[in-house]
């Protein structure tokens, strides 16, 4: 019997991760170097449980058959988390010694968003490959219990 779709984990975790991320992106157009530092942190920790409860509570449930094995989403797990890890470090990097004229600002700026680019790629194209396949591969029941009490990251007010 084919699985009924989840009504919408992956989609509603994903969707509060994508809203810190944002929030991040815009504090980095605005030059807010601190802010971004924050609104990153707070992305980055709700993305190291993301990963975690995928890695632990649902990826071993993936069935024989699966469009995608559970090693192909681990694998991406860990690049996403290298990706973040790295990008991170040169946030920080700007947000402890901010560049004090416009133009170091402006470089500073298109430098941290030509970085994040290529862990927004990723996370687009795992997510999608969690939407398309996995959320619908996988019983809903284990879903259910993976996201019990989970109640993920909280996004900023201006996002929810």
């Amino acid at each position: 019997m084919p699985h009924i779709p989840s009504p919408g984990h992956f989609e509603r975790q994903h969707e509060r991760l994508d809203a810190l991320l944002h929030a991040h992106l815009l504090d980095v157009a605005g030059a807010d170097f601190a802010s971004a530092l924050r609104h990153l942190q707070q992305w980055h920790g709700g993305l190291q449980e993301h990963i975690t409860i995928e890695n632990t509570r649902l990826l071993p449930h993936v069935p024989e058959g699966a469009r995608w094995a559970a090693r192909v989403y681990l694998l991406e797990h860990d690049r996403i988390a290298l990706l973040a890890e790295e990008y991170q470090a040169r946030v920080q990097a700007v947000a402890e010694q901010p560049p004090q004229d416009e133009s170091g600002r402006r470089r500073a700026v298109l430098m941290l968003l030509d970085a994040a680019h290529a862990l927004r790629h990723v996370l687009e194209h795992h997510h999608e490959r969690e939407h398309s396949a996995l959320a619908h591969e996988l019983p809903p029941e284990v879903q259910e219990a993976a996201w019990q009490g989970v109640v993920g990251v909280r996004a900023p007010e201006d996002f929810q």
